[in-house]
């Protein structure tokens, strides 16, 4: 699994530094955008393996920027973690409506959120059975 681009979608900076040195520590390649806009255009340009994103940011929300995603042919198969302070059992079922894999609440666990990215991942390899 090593060298997974991992595209980290989040505004503040201070959840974004520290997901990705944790991502980077497990061997993951991290790419981070720092609004919905700036995610889209990375996603044009790296094609990574799996989204971590926030639902609340300035200009284009976490719930669009899944819409989007999923909407375009090119990414709809990328699996899209929301990763966000809005835990209310609401804005889960929004953003797996909008469709996201996974959703988790912050303050996260980095060791949960680490377990779900490796299975979330290795689901996709082949030969991997889907669960």
């Amino acid at each position: 699994m090593n060298g997974k681009k991992i595209l980290i979608i989040d505004d503040d900076a201070f959840i974004r530094r520290p997901l990705e040195f944790i991502l980077r520590e497990e061997g993951f390649a991290p790419v981070t955008a720092v609004d919905g806009e700036d995610g889209l255009a990375k996603l044009e340009g790296e094609k990574p393996d799996l989204i971590v994103l926030d639902l609340m940011m300035p200009g284009l929300d976490g719930f669009e920027v899944c819409r989007r995603v999923r909407t375009d042919p090119r990414f709809s198969s990328i699996p899209v973690i929301l990763l966000t302070a809005k835990g209310q059992e609401s804005d889960s079922e929004r953003g797996l409506a909008a469709g996201a894999t996974e959703f988790m609440s912050k303050p996260y666990s980095p060791s949960e959120l680490l377990r779900r990215v490796r299975e979330i991942l290795s689901e996709g390899e082949p030969g991997r059975a889907r669960t």
